[in-house]
């Protein structure tokens, strides 16, 4: 049984803590990734340093039934949301002299004899040939938060030094094709270029749902903050069924589906339990979920450890006010957030715990904006923010570009009658997009989405 108690615990790195009794590893991301990063690749390096100590909270939690995925182990298990973790090439060296090479994100190093020095992940810093790992380029320039940085190329070796601090308050951003702080303007236009297709669509008195509003999942588990606003969050186990009897669930299948033409293949859901003590407020707290912890909104983003202790990571400024919806960049290790009050996505620097925006959008065909999730591309590992409006059916992409800054990649809309509501969204089981309406839970992705939130097939 995966148990919730909160206990004592200290704050040491986002997302991770350590605590007495359960120790997990801090940040390791040394192995092989599938993110191509190489000198011409993918810029700058991690977000690093403390968000944020808080005051540790104490309180009986209640349990649920771990997913397989969660062994229990001591080691921590994998600390991120989505795995694009590899493993080291070898024989590398087998035809090259003795010197610094780069492959597909990582320094390796040679000794001219055939044999590998040592091969090293880069990612998400970047590979200079015959130098190895460097966090920045001669002429780069980078947003952290709300400060404009520039490369150091002359440094042993090269790092970002801050030459502005914008006022996100006064509406400006770090542009990070510029290098200066701008009035920020929206990226991107409402013009669809990919479609998604709708798949279950659970309602109150016709299933297993009670209602609520923000959601994310992890494995087959759904967190979904209850409608008793202030008091917990909801967990329901998804399980997908063939129900087309051809001998295996097909997630993407939908009648509209070119890719995967066919009937929509059934789904169900359980409750499992509620989690108490969690604070929430309205359609305004969402949820990150990962295998032994949930992170969720509000006027704080606050870690909440399974098993374990809740703290408060980084409190909202008074300019941006709540954390409504959150997502975090796993590659990277930078939390993002964003609010009803417009359409702008902030950003947070760990290393003075001070929060820019990032970007803004434009309307969605919606009401206000009310979705926000970070996914990372299985087979790139392109980290990728996803936005939506909460009375429409367009999903945004956008990606940061090392050298354009934030572009807006694609405008994904679903083919199909018009959607319930989005009072929430978050990514997971199956590798879809769940969002909740209030009186509903639904699933939403397949069609050109798929490209970028789920394994290429393989043979």
């Amino acid at each position: 049984m995966r148990t919730y108690r909160i206990v004592a615990c200290v704050l040491i790195s986002a997302p991770l803590l350590a605590c007495a009794g359960n120790t997990p590893a801090v940040a390791e991301i040394s192995s092989a990734t599938n993110a191509d990063a190489t000198a011409e690749g993918t810029g700058p390096g991690p977000e690093t340093g403390d968000p944020g100590t808080g005051t540790a909270t104490t309180g009986q939690v209640g349990t649920t039934t771990a997913s397989p995925e969660s062994s229990g182990d001591d080691d921590g298990g994998n600390p991120f949301k989505f795995d694009v973790h590899g493993v080291n090439e070898v024989g590398e060296c087998e035809e090259s002299e003795a010197g610094v090479y780069c492959r597909e994100g990582r320094a390796v190093e040679c000794d001219g004899l055939g044999n590998t020095v040592s091969s090293t992940l880069c990612t998400p810093n970047i590979c200079l040939s015959g130098t190895g790992c460097v966090e920045c380029l001669d002429g780069q320039y980078h947003c952290q938060g709300p400060r404009v940085m520039t490369c150091d190329a002359n440094a042993n070796p090269p790092h970002w030094n801050e030459i502005e601090t914008c006022d996100p308050a006064g509406g400006y951003g770090c542009d990070q094709e510029q290098g200066a702080c701008v009035a920020l303007q929206p990226i991107g236009e409402l013009v669809p270029t990919g479609q998604y297709f709708q798949y279950a669509d659970f309602h109150i008195g016709a299933s297993a749902f009670t209602g609520g509003y923000d959601v994310d999942s992890f494995g087959d588990f759904i967190y979904v903050s209850s409608f008793n606003f202030g008091q917990g969050v909801d967990v329901y186990q998804v399980e997908g069924i063939d129900s087309d009897e051809d001998g295996e669930f097909e997630p993407n299948q939908h009648p509209d589906n070119p890719d995967d033409t066919g009937p929509i293949e059934e789904r169900t859901i359980v409750f499992v339990e509620s989690i108490p003590n969690v604070l929430t407020y309205g359609s305004t707290t969402e949820i990150l979920a990962l295998e032994d912890r949930m992170f969720v909104g509000g006027t704080s983003i606050t870690e909440y450890i399974f098993g374990g202790a809740s703290s408060p990571l980084t409190t909202a400024p008074a300019w941006l006010s709540t954390f409504a919806q959150v997502g975090y960049d796993d590659i990277n290790g930078v939390w993002y957030a964003s609010n009803e009050g417009d359409r702008r996505v902030f950003q947070y620097d760990a290393d003075t715990q001070a929060w820019g925006i990032a970007f803004r959008f434009p309307a969605l065909a919606g009401d206000h904006m009310d979705g926000l999730e970070v996914v990372t591309d299985p087979n790139t590992g392109t980290p990728y923010v996803y936005v939506s409006d909460m009375t429409s059916d367009y999903i945004g992409q956008y990606r940061l570009d090392a050298e354009l800054g934030w572009v807006q990649e694609n405008m994904f809309q679903y083919a199909g009658t018009a959607g319930s509501l989005v009072e929430g969204m978050g990514f997971g089981a199956f590798n879809h997009f769940w969002a909740t309406g209030g009186d509903s839970l639904y699933e939403v992705g397949g069609g050109d989405l798929t490209t970028y939130i789920e394994p290429a097939p393989t043979g």
